[in-house]
């Protein structure tokens, strides 16, 4: 049995108390639950806490979100195996001077060190308006947000210890979350034959590359420097925070860190959560703004250009990510398109490149 909280009932008032103690010593009265929505119970559970007290100090949250594994015994200890608990733990612990500002204030985590699960408590950053999937990114939010991006970056650059650790995933297993590259070649066959995606730019490039040729960009972005990479950098994963300066991203879920490329990450972000119309108008500013503030963090032998190179091929490695799980099987044995909103901002984004650009760079 594990030893921490997998069900909401075991989220008692007393076990809140010991995970708020950072905050100070206090005494809960009651609590009160939300389960919150788009979490994934076969991962992870995720509850919005609000809190009542008899005693607390004013660092102590009215809100918080309470994290707990799978209560299924069989689900919860195969996602252990992932690794995604003590990843994100150990990203946290890694993390911890930038709580309360671009990642969010953990207050307290407890593990069961024989399932290698974890539960944990977080500040609340509140709700998206009605209506709204995402927050949403105008240019001065992209800009904060490749800020941060390349200030870990730059913190843990070329920093092979880090790469050492059990908890981080290496960089050919961040390439393609270790998928099979031949199915992202079927996926792209559903791509092309559907009628809804305007199949220009560098889109069939890079399509037409999928499966094999996937093999061969791997082995050439091993050449990368590699660093801390949150390797999820999706547009699910950017919240806001409202603070005295204005609105600050928050990146949040860091349950699959890799010692891998930075600009994994950097494809990614500018793909599925940079709006098109600002990732057509300000695309190479953005890069060469996340070049500058790496440069600004200490980062040396990289330049622009090997950034855009590896940018690109990061793109169509992204791309053939989400070409993988873009579909399904129709009842009738036939395959059907069946990707969400990133998807379809990634396959939109690739139409922005440049073909002969994109030929020249991939292997």
């Amino acid at each position: 049995m594990s030893t921490i909280p997998i069900r909401r009932e075991e989220i008692t008032p007393e076990w809140l108390e010991r995970m708020l103690a950072s905050a100070g010593a206090c005494v809960i009265s009651s609590l009160r639950f939300e389960l919150m929505t788009g979490n994934n119970p076969l991962l992870s559970q995720l509850f919005r806490v609000r809190v009542e007290y008899s005693k607390r100090t004013s660092e102590h949250p009215d809100v918080v979100i309470v994290k707990i594994p799978p209560y299924d015994e069989t689900v919860r200890i195969k996602e252990a195996g992932y690794g995604p608990y003590v990843a994100e733990l150990g990203s946290y612990r890694l993390l911890e001077s930038y709580y309360g500002g671009s990642i969010a204030r953990m207050y307290g985590a407890e593990e069961d060190h024989n399932e290698r699960t974890t539960c944990f408590v977080f500040e609340d950053l509140g709700v998206l308006p009605a209506g709204q999937k995402y927050a949403k990114v105008d240019i001065g939010i992209a800009r904060s947000t490749l800020e941060f991006m390349a200030t870990f970056h730059a913190r843990f650059w070329r920093d092979e210890a880090l790469g050492e650790s059990e908890w981080v995933k290496d960089d050919d297993w961040a390439f393609l979350f270790n998928q099979d590259p031949a199915d992202s070649a079927i996926g792209w066959s559903v791509i092309k034959d559907d009628e809804r995606f305007d199949k220009t730019g560098g889109l069939v490039v890079a399509g037409e590359y999928l499966g094999a040729g996937l093999v061969k960009l791997r082995d050439a972005m091993r050449s990368r420097p590699l660093t801390l990479t949150h390797n999820d950098f999706h547009q699910g994963n950017i919240l806001l925070r409202e603070t005295s300066d204005g609105t600050q991203p928050v990146i949040i879920d860091w349950q699959m860190p890799a010692y891998s490329g930075g600009t994994n990450d950097l494809a990614k972000f500018m793909m599925t959560a940079v709006p098109f119309e600002i990732l057509a108008e300000h695309e190479s500013e953005l890069v060469a703004h996340y070049v500058d503030r790496l440069i600004a963090g200490g980062v040396t032998g990289y330049s622009f250009d090997e950034c855009w190179r590896d940018y690109r091929r990061a793109q169509v490695g992204t791309f053939g990510n989400y070409a993988i799980s873009c579909y399904e099987t129709s009842p009738d044995g036939g395959l059907i398109e069946s990707s969400g909103d990133s998807t379809h901002a990634v396959i939109k984004a690739l139409t922005l490149a440049d073909p002969a650009e994109l030929k020249e760079f991939l292997p």
